[in-house]
């Protein structure tokens, strides 16, 4: 876009060069560093969070759809059920005991005794889809809509944009891994995708780490000059030139040179010499291990993925590997650490839907695909508004779907709202303060119509 005709700015440098200075991070080049292309926007600068419920939240994706019958909705008394059932002591939403699986030792033990730690379930989750890239992309933006859920943002891209400049100064991570499919993407919006990391024992060569450092040779001294040159350049072409995109380049580079000077982005990327979380395998470790540091460095939003769990053979052993050898301990470890930080922090379990919990009939040790009717759980910790219990259920055998009898269906946009609110962002206000940027017009990132007022007053959060 020109602006009155002409591109060029009084000192020589043209609206394109400039972009492409800040937009690829050459413009610092004179700062030694790229992170300023990583925090680029090219949105407008986010919005400030209102009376919000937690500091942070993490969502562990499970790719290939849990079974929910194993883990957070257990039928005790049914056929269709396979595991021990542990009862938390607390009831539900309609005074029922409610039971977890055998699998979860750990976190029942903290959720019953620790008043710090809670936990909530929603039961009759649903989207209605048994397909995987399909429930995945619903899962990953809250959009139940093939349409939608290709032109709203994901929840980290979104997370991203709502957060910038927050915190140490890097708004939303996804750990690679099992994150299923659309888990960073903007789609059709002007928000900034979340900063992409993989997880690993020698962080400290990890790019990634290196560009949040300041670089080799550089005292903060010079580095600060360096810094003011460019401020220097970007107020000589703000003065005649101050559109959006401009400003967005110029808070990313205060962003990147905050981060940078600070150290705390960096030492929380850097595993090295960190105590590993329990886990399945070192890998598993390394990404929850790192998805921890993240959040109690400040980081708002998280998101790691743990695969293998589309268990249509060997259902059990992947329930016991990565719902009780992973998830069970890992995530009580880090509910601990996390809770000594005096942090509010959320964390969020699903996948890309369920499994059919009648499945196991005939001696076949598997289940299948089973969008109807689902678990979410959420782990609260240091929120003492957050209440232990569980909403809608799914009927004696599991089998009772949103369309069949089960009862309080919770649909994405519901979690969604529920979520963004949590956070502070008080999505789907009339003057639309809250709202999006997506081409052409600005709307919140979920859906109007939802039912998070009811999980909010469900989990005590209001």
């Amino acid at each position: 876009m020109n602006h009155k005709g002409c591109d060029t700015c009084s000192d020589g440098v043209n609206r394109r060069d400039f972009l492409r200075l800040g937009g690829t991070g050459v413009a610092l080049g004179l700062m030694g560093m790229s992170l300023e292309s990583v925090l680029f926007t090219k949105a407008a600068l986010g919005v400030q969070p209102e009376n919000a419920f937690y500091d942070g939240v993490l969502t562990i994706f499970y790719n290939g759809g849990p079974s929910q019958t194993d883990t957070w909705d257990p039928k005790p008394g049914s056929r269709n059920n396979v595991f021990n059932t542990i009862n938390l002591g607390a009831k539900d939403k309609y005074n029922e005991d409610v039971h977890i699986s055998e699998v979860f030792p750990d976190i029942a033990n903290l959720v019953q005794n620790d008043p710090a730690v809670s936990l909530g379930l929603i039961r009759a989750f649903w989207h209605g889809s048994n397909d995987h890239g399909t429930g995945q992309r619903y899962m990953n933006t809250w959009w139940r809509s093939q349409a939608l859920s290709q032109q709203y943002p994901s929840v980290a891209s979104a997370m991203a944009y709502y957060f910038q400049g927050k915190g140490i100064g890097i708004p939303s991570v996804v750990i690679n891994g099992a994150n299923g499919d659309s888990a960073n993407m903007a789609n059709a919006s002007r928000c900034p995708t979340a900063l992409q990391v993989n997880a690993g024992a020698n962080q400290g060569n990890n790019p990634v780490v290196q560009s949040l450092q300041l670089p080799p040779g550089v005292d903060q001294a010079r580095y600060d000059r360096r810094k003011a040159l460019l401020d220097r350049l970007n107020q000589r072409f703000l003065a005649s030139r101050p559109d959006q995109v401009a400003r967005a380049v110029e808070k990313a580079t205060e962003d990147a040179h905050a981060v940078t000077s600070g150290g705390q982005a960096a030492r929380a990327f850097d595993l090295t010499g960190k105590t590993l979380l329990p886990a399945q395998n070192m890998q598993t470790a390394q990404r929850m291990t790192l998805a921890q540091e993240l959040l109690a460095a400040g980081i708002p939003y998280v998101a790691v993925g743990l695969g293998g769990n589309d268990s249509h053979s060997n259902n059990m052993q992947a329930v016991r590997t990565i719902w009780g050898d992973t998830t069970n301990r890992s995530v009580a470890a880090m509910a601990q650490n996390l809770k000594a930080t005096g942090k509010r922090y959320l964390i969020l379990m699903y996948g890309d839907f369920g499994r059919t919990p009648a499945s196991v009939a005939n001696g076949r040790d598997g289940r299948d695909h089973w969008g109807g009717g689902f678990s979410v759980a959420m782990l609260s910790v240091n929120q003492p508004k957050f209440v232990t219990t569980a909403i809608g259920s799914t009927g004696p055998d599991g089998l009772q779907q949103w369309n069949t009898g089960a009862l309080d269906p919770i649909a994405p946009a519901d979690l969604g709202a529920f979520v963004y609110r949590s956070l502070g962002i008080q999505i789907g206000r009339p003057d639309g303060s809250f709202d999006i940027p997506l081409n052409g017009r600005e709307a919140p990132p979920v859906d109007r119509m939802n039912n998070s007022d009811l999980l909010m007053s469900t989990f005590g959060l209001v």
